[in-house]
């Protein structure tokens, strides 16, 4: 009996949804909601892109400023009032030395389907997926990649309406 038991313990516990640690769930992440009314926000046959940049121990090779600088942000929204709901969530609370925790929010956000293991670090990354319905949403594209010309990484979230 008490074999049996583990069994079933252990079958529940392999078959439940694997937590992302440091990357939360869709539903407890406050980044969804300014991120999902961004996407949704975009008409058909329209293209908006988002842009969070993030430097960590040095400032952006661009920036008029002197002196040390420990970390540095900056966000493009292109003027796009949806976007700049992303953006002033990305500032106040986007990661900035572990910034690829940006990416994986954003994509578990808009394809809650996708999970992260606890520790995964991304160096860069790449995603295509649509969001809505067959008929009406937005193609997105995600990506995290290191920006040489400026420095720093850049997430770029871009949405193309169908």
């Amino acid at each position: 009996m008490k074999i049996w038991i583990f069994v079933v313990t252990a079958m529940v516990f392999a078959l439940a949804p694997i937590p992302c640690f440091g990357v939360p769930g869709a539903k407890g992440d406050p980044l969804c909601s300014p991120l999902r009314t961004f996407v949704a926000s975009v008409k058909k046959d329209e293209s908006r892109t988002l842009e969070f940049r993030t430097s960590w121990g040095t400032d952006f090779k661009d920036s008029p400023s002197s002196g040390n600088v420990f970390a540095a942000r900056r966000c493009m929204f292109a003027d796009y009032e949806p976007g700049r709901s992303v953006c002033d969530y990305l500032m106040e609370h986007g990661a900035i030395e572990f910034s690829e925790n940006n990416a994986k929010n954003a994509i578990v956000c808009l394809a809650p389907a996708m999970r992260f293991p606890p520790n995964m670090t991304l160096d860069r990354i790449a995603v295509s997926f649509y969001y809505g319905t067959e008929s009406r949403g937005s193609n997105i594209q995600i990506t995290f990649a290191e920006d040489r010309t400026i420095g720093g990484m850049v997430l770029t979230i871009k949405a193309d309406g169908y």
